[in-house]
């Protein structure tokens, strides 16, 4: 029977009761969000980091690089045009001599002699003075103020070019993603990948996002190396020719977030969240560096730049949720410890344990704040996040209003 206005007065009434009115009200101020960490906040728990795909990856470690705020940012620095001055120049600024910077990259010096030949017929610098963090020229009031820039310069006699080696040798399967875009001259490659060595060239381990100038400006070469094999013929099964967007609306000359995603069986690569290469083949499987450079020796992959040309990879910021190896190539690839203070113009969280996971974070979620992974689990599995468990955080709701009912209170 359904009453319009008041139940008939011939049944005992009792004074309206103001339960469901406080457990609504209760309920509707406690639904769960999403909540932002910072590192003091979990240096004490046993954390796992979670990203997003086909099935979900559980990582131990997460770092956050921000080049978007950096003090003393330049415009361009001048170009070194003799070679034996860029090999021995110094750091562009005083932010890659702070210990935070060094204790996670090492800036190249390396050049290409031992190979130049036919194949490679420039002669290539790497130099310090060709990593620099830039000042932005865009005149939007949300936009960052500086960035990470990868530079490469063809001079009369030389080709100056830009590396950076992970001070870590011991990531062990990892997501990486990157804000970046590659503008200049053609001619030149930006790479980004992972790296794992060998005397035995058909043994390198790697896994590339690598972007010619040369190309079409949608075009985006994903690769798990070697892609040759031992008697030099190409593998077609260890890359992809992918494009930046499935529409054909964005090119590498904007600011796009490249992800790579390494898992033990496959290696998956997107931009702006849009899966675009999956490759099973070649997959690395050992502990690796991490490498990001920007090039050209003249050979048939790069092509050869014009005289006094440039070309730029630049990058706003870096993230990264990875595992590691213990063991150590001849000591070579343990980590550095952290100690001191963290520079706040490079934050850097390292937050896994050995132990197992009490906490868990999300890194895709929804209305997380890119470099600050998102509260997912607590220590007992109660789900806190609106994205993924916002229903199982609610199951409370009517098992109170159930238990009100039957005991009389609403």
């Amino acid at each position: 029977m359904l009453y319009s206005q008041s139940p008939p007065q011939s049944l005992t009434t009792l004074p309206p009761s103001p339960l469901p009115s406080i457990i609504l009200l209760f309920a509707f101020t406690h639904i769960p969000s999403t909540l932002a960490i910072t590192s003091s906040s979990t240096k004490n728990c046993y954390s796992c980091y979670r990203t997003n795909g086909s099935a979900p990856l559980y990582f131990t470690h997460y770092k956050f690089q921000d080049f978007r705020d950096i003090a003393g940012a330049l415009d361009l620095p001048p170009l070194i045009t003799n070679a034996s001055l860029a090999t021995n120049a110094s750091a562009t600024l005083p932010f890659f001599e702070d210990e935070t910077w060094k204790s996670e990259w090492v800036v190249q010096n390396w050049n290409n002699t031992d190979s130049l030949g036919k194949d490679t017929p420039v002669f290539m610098v790497n130099t310090a003075n060709n990593v620099y963090i830039e000042r932005s020229n865009s005149s939007s009031s949300s936009s960052h103020q500086s960035h990470l820039t990868l530079r490469t310069a063809r001079h009369p006699t030389f080709q100056s070019v830009a590396e950076i080696v992970s001070f870590s040798e011991s990531y062990h399967q990892l997501s990486l993603r990157l804000l970046a875009r590659v503008i200049g001259s053609p001619g030149a490659c930006a790479g980004i990948f992972t790296y794992h060595a060998s005397s035995i060239p058909s043994s390198v381990q790697e896994a590339d996002i690598e972007i010619l100038t040369s190309d079409p400006r949608n075009r985006v070469h994903f690769t798990n190396q070697p892609f040759v094999n031992a008697a030099g013929n190409d593998v077609p099964q260890a890359t992809v020719n992918g494009t930046v967007s499935s529409d054909g609306r964005r090119d590498w000359t904007a600011w796009n977030v490249f992800r790579f995603d390494w898992e033990e069986k496959r290696s998956m690569w997107f931009i702006n969240d849009e899966k675009v290469a999956e490759l099973a083949f070649h997959v690395p499987r050992d502990p690796s560096a991490l490498i990001l450079n920007m090039w050209s020796d003249g050979g048939v992959w790069t092509g050869e730049m014009d005289r006094f040309e440039q070309a730029y990879l630049q990058i706003q910021w870096i993230e990264l949720v990875y595992n590691t190896s213990s063991v150590k190539a001849g000591g070579a690839n343990e980590e550095r410890s952290e100690s001191g203070e963290v520079s706040r113009s490079l934050e850097k969280r390292t937050l896994g344990h050995e132990k197992g996971c009490e906490v868990v974070y999300g890194v895709d979620e929804m209305g997380g704040e890119i470099g600050t992974p998102v509260l997912l689990f607590n220590n007992t599995g109660v789900a806190m996040n609106v994205k993924d468990e916002a229903v199982r955080g609610m199951i409370w709701i009517p098992l109170v209003l159930v238990g009100g009912l039957v005991f009389g209170y609403l």
